[in-house]
């Protein structure tokens, strides 16, 4: 008989701690078995295994009666490895194992454990090198076509990670041409016969697969997988939504180290912070990495800020530029793709006179209104790139004028001034209010392209399903991005035109008030690097990632419970580099936030002392690591 150290399958913030339970002998690391908890019966995976003999004397002492594990489902059901890549990310995130491994073992999966691959077979240890590809989408996929088939040469297999099914079924056309026989795909909208007959065709083949998926279905690679590639890197798809959250671009690394296999990641332009690791040897480069787009379109900024002369004081949606365009494009039956930013951001303030947008002083990001709140009731000024805070009350720096006012335009409004002005002209929108799913924003898509001289209006979400180029971009709204608590934002923007640009066969059009900022430029100019450079300056000078690690606590609750809260977190941390400040979206008056800002040198990252506080913490209490915002 031996001791069974086991973690419950559970989702959300639930299980902190590890459950043991005693079974015969044979039972091996990584079996899926069934265990009662609570009056029921819930499968678990086996981590940890001990002689009872070792353990005699701490069982006698436990208030507790060990129970047997009722079952064993599937042995090898989890490779150790896979295991001791979800222990990592549970350390780096600060989140209990349980719910990372419930994030990181889909429910198709536990679902249908007796037709999953066995992994029994230790895996093929290939280099265990790093590399980057930097380039736009069709000849990084060129690059990948030929990398797969060098590997298949090797008799190796290549699992390919991406962050939405929308990717995975863009790029599954493109690389299995040619070898549709060894490639399959794994996510979560596959019907139970789809993933059965998947799971089987992978189980089956002696040939070398080409797996395409989502990270969580790394637990179904083969023991032959050397590769894991994961694209869109740059992409924010890889972070969950709810607890734990966690990046997945993380564990598809801890998983390909602890494999000893090759990891690629690539992207029409990579995280600052895969970057700047590349300027720290971290990576090799796959080929050549491009720091200029090869884009020919034409590229055209529009300053929307009115002439501080003009008499006109109508706040204009469209821009003269933009009409144009759009009657060039009717005319001669070519296609329109008109991006706006979604709907519910924090405001843009604009002078009502000259329409300069308010930009803070210290780094030229768009400064947000805030409503004063306590003693202090004056509305101010906010900055969510670098904090700087000034009172409202100032005038227009450049016309002298005291009409600040907010401003912001949703893509309804878009719709509804161009129909006023063309009404002759097909119009599709995708947006989640137009589109509620993937297969009806994939209908409206089809749509566009089939109807000459249409224009599509849509959000992030349209640029997923955008996969040839197209005649005709322009940008309707994007100032307030900027406005944004994020100070990662410029690079989302960044990534965000870079992938309009490539889109656009002849005409790139942007329409901002925000002009004097550089990135435009930057990006109208195909320069990546100076783009980067000046980036990673400011990163290092306001001490942002990748330079540090950021852990932010929040609090959240009335006033009294939070603050006597917070007092006591602030106290447990005192040994660490804290900073505390309260939140803006507190909610009703009763209840208000308060967020605790831990910063780490990467070096020291995850800091094992600190990582049991941050798990001691009730569930109540919020935790992020590398927080998307501060503030």
């Amino acid at each position: 008989m031996k001791v069974y150290g086991v973690i419950p399958i559970v989702r959300g913030a639930g299980g902190k701690n590890l459950l043991t339970y005693f079974g015969p002998d044979s039972i091996s690391l990584g079996s899926l078995v069934v265990i009662p908890l609570r009056n029921k019966n819930i499968s678990a995976i086996v981590v940890e295994k001990h002689d009872v003999s070792k353990l005699k004397s701490s069982l006698r002492a436990s208030n507790f009666k060990l129970r047997k594990i009722t079952s064993v489902r599937l042995k090898h059901f989890l490779p150790e490895l896979f295991l001791k890549a979800v222990k990592q990310m549970a350390q780096n995130y600060a989140s209990p194992v349980p719910s990372v491994l419930g994030t990181l073992v889909p429910k198709r999966v536990l679902e249908n454990y007796s037709k999953i691959p066995n992994k029994k077979e230790n895996p093929l240890v290939s280099s265990g090198e790093k590399f980057i590809i930097q380039e736009e989408d069709g000849e990084r996929m060129a690059h990948y076509k030929s990398f797969i088939r060098e590997e298949f040469a090797k008799k190796t297999s290549v699992f390919f990670c991406l962050p939405t099914i929308e990717d995975i079924n863009r790029v599954r056309k493109i690389l299995e041409h040619g070898i549709e026989q060894y490639t399959t795909i794994f996510h979560s909208n596959l019907s139970k016969k789809e993933f059965i007959k998947n799971c089987s065709k992978i189980q089956d083949l002696k040939h070398p697969v080409l797996i395409i998926g989502t990270v969580p279905f790394l637990s179904l690679a083969r023991p032959d997988v050397a590769t894991i590639v994961l694209d869109r890197e740059n992409s924010r798809g890889y972070k969950t939504m709810a607890r734990p959250l966690i990046d997945l671009r993380k564990f598809a690394e801890f998983f390909a180290k602890e494999r000893k296999a090759k990891f690629v990641v690539g992207d029409s332009f990579l995280s600052i912070e895969t970057l700047w690791r590349k300027h720290d040897d971290e990576f090799l480069e796959l080929s050549s990495v491009k720091f200029r787009s090869l884009s020919s379109a034409e590229g055209i900024v529009i300053d929307m800020k009115k002439d501080k002369d003009s008499r006109e004081k109508e706040f204009k949606v469209l821009s003269p530029e933009l009409e144009e365009l759009i009657e060039f494009n009717h005319n001669k039956k070519q296609h329109l793709f008109i991006f706006s930013a979604r709907k519910g951001l924090s405001p843009s303030t604009v002078c009502g006179d000259c329409g300069k947008i308010v930009t803070c002083k210290n780094c030229k990001a768009v400064l947000v209104l805030y409503s004063g709140k306590g003693k202090d009731k004056d509305n101010f000024f906010l900055c969510h790139r670098c904090g700087e805070k000034r009172s409202a009350l100032e005038k227009c720096e450049n016309c002298d004028g005291w009409r600040l006012n907010t401003l912001g335009i949703g893509i309804e409004k878009v719709e509804a001034e161009i129909k006023k002005k063309f009404p002759n002209i097909p119009i599709f929108r995708v947006d989640k209010e137009s589109a509620k799913n993937s297969k009806k924003a994939t209908e409206i898509v089809e749509k566009f392209t089939t109807t000459p001289g249409s224009i599509l209006l849509g959000t992030e979400m349209a640029l997923l399903l955008l996969n040839s180029p197209i005649e005709n971009t322009a940008v309707a709204s994007l100032d307030s991005f900027f406005s944004l608590p994020d100070f990662r934002i410029n690079e989302k923007i960044f990534y965000i035109l870079l992938k309009l640009r490539n889109l656009s066969k002849n005409i790139f059009l942007i329409q901002t008030r925000n002009i004097e900022n550089q990135l435009f430029e930057k990006v109208l100019g195909n320069n990546l690097i100076e783009f980067y450079r000046k980036e990673i300056e400011d990163r290092e000078k306001f001490g942002y990632p990748p330079f540090s690690v950021f852990v932010k606590i929040s609090v959240q609750g009335k006033r009294e419970v939070v603050e006597k809260q917070v007092e006591s977190i602030q106290k447990l941390f005192a040994e660490e580099d804290l900073s505390t400040f309260t939140g803006f979206s507190s909610g009703t008056k009763r209840y208000f936030i308060i967020h605790i800002l831990l910063k780490f040198k990467p070096e020291v990252w995850p800091k094992e002392n600190a990582v049991q506080k941050l798990l001691s913490l009730p569930l109540s209490v919020k935790v992020q690591v590398d927080p998307e915002s501060l503030l």
